[in-house]
């Protein structure tokens, strides 16, 4: 049998080859494929890792601030607090004085009072006194009249005069 005769044969022997050619290319199409999904793939982890330093440089960064914040928080808190007691010292010292006023207010009125008491009885003791200075006068009046007797007219003396019309 004569293999070079037969072209079916040839076929059929060059057939598998052809098959495991367009096998091996089809392989090949594929390697490459992979190939360039791997450099695809290689790409984009290289850029999410970038994306991933950036990311945690930016956590770290606003961990750093917000540690400041709270910080800065803290001592707000701390002067809010002391604003407060100072407020409340204020008002206990307000309302204190508040109170010395109404005292003193008060101890004015009473004094005020007192003063008005006191004129009333300076004004009546010297209406007392004058009343009295009045009865003491008659009566030395009176005193002396009985001492010096009855009273001589002086031959000088005129009448008094009606007034004229």
């Amino acid at each position: 049998m004569d293999h070079s005769a037969d072209p079916g044969g040839r076929l059929d022997a060059k057939n598998p080859l052809t098959k495991w050619v367009d096998e091996m290319q089809g392989v090949m199409k594929m390697i490459t494929g992979l190939i360039e999904d791997s450099d695809r793939h290689r790409a984009v982890t290289e850029s999410a890792l970038r994306e991933h330093a950036e990311l945690r440089e930016e956590l770290n960064r606003l961990r750093a601030e917000m540690d400041s914040q709270r910080s800065e928080a803290e001592r707000l808190r701390d002067e809010i607090e002391r604003q407060r007691a100072e407020a409340e010292r204020q008002r206990a010292a307000v309302e204190s004085v508040q109170r010395e006023r109404d005292d003193h207010r008060a101890e004015v009125t009473a004094l005020h009072a007192e003063n008005e008491r006191l004129r009333n009885d300076q004004t009546e003791a010297g209406e007392t006194a004058a009343k009295l200075l009045g009865e003491m006068k008659d009566l030395v009046n009176q005193v002396a009249h009985k001492f010096q007797g009855p009273s001589k007219t002086s031959p000088f003396a005129r009448e008094p005069r009606s007034p004229q019309s």
